[in-house]
């Protein structure tokens, strides 16, 4: 008993100082954990589990409401997810801690944008700070689209001129393409 109690206070001091690794950009080919996003509306749910959405393409499209190519390309985003319903999920993602927008800007954009044009944008939209995701992810420019195939992995990272249908339909029917990877300067500092 006292040999088992010596070692147990040999392992302590270790296990406690033992730290998780710290997370990984992921790339092209990488397996994506499943993520759990929160604060989420225009869904059934306020959290998306990533593996709830096995066997679908799922963009995530990073974005902030001071961002207007972000914005002008919310209607063709709309009309992507609409046309593609089955098989695809974009996500909107407003990493409120990164971008100068807190959820109740976002709330309002969207009120106001609903009003102005009459048209309500069905995307789910996340205003989760989420430091993850940025882990995972990390980018200096918006947008920015990850897109994350049927089989739970990176398949792109691009601008927005490669979110088309063509492309959509390509992943969705399991045809093998190349898109160009969005170039982005994570050392890049506008304070600087």
């Amino acid at each position: 008993m006292k040999l088992i109690i010596a070692f147990m206070g040999m392992l302590l001091p270790i296990l406690a100082g033992a730290q998780s690794p710290p997370v990984k950009a992921l790339s092209i080919g990488d397996a994506v954990p499943d993520i759990t996003i929160t604060d989420v509306y225009n869904y059934p749910s306020s959290t998306i589990h990533l593996s709830d959405m096995k066997g679908k393409l799922v963009i995530l499209d990073f974005w902030a409401t001071w961002c207007g190519s972000c914005i002008h390309a919310f209607p063709k985003m709309d009309s992507l997810q609409k046309k593609f319903s089955n098989n695809l999920q974009i996500i909107l993602i407003n990493n409120n801690g990164g971008n100068g927008n807190n959820e109740e800007k976002v709330k309002d954009f969207f009120r106001k944008t609903k009003l102005k044009s009459k048209v309500a944008f069905m995307l789910p939209n996340s205003t989760q700070n989420n430091p993850l995701l940025l882990q995972l992810f990390p980018h200096t420019f918006i947008p920015h689209y990850v897109w994350i195939g049927p089989e739970e992995k990176v398949i792109a990272i691009t601008n927005s001129a490669e979110v088309t249908a063509e492309n959509i339909q390509a992943v969705i029917s399991r045809r093998r393409i190349k898109l160009p990877v969005k170039v982005d300067s994570l050392k890049f500092h506008p304070q600087n």
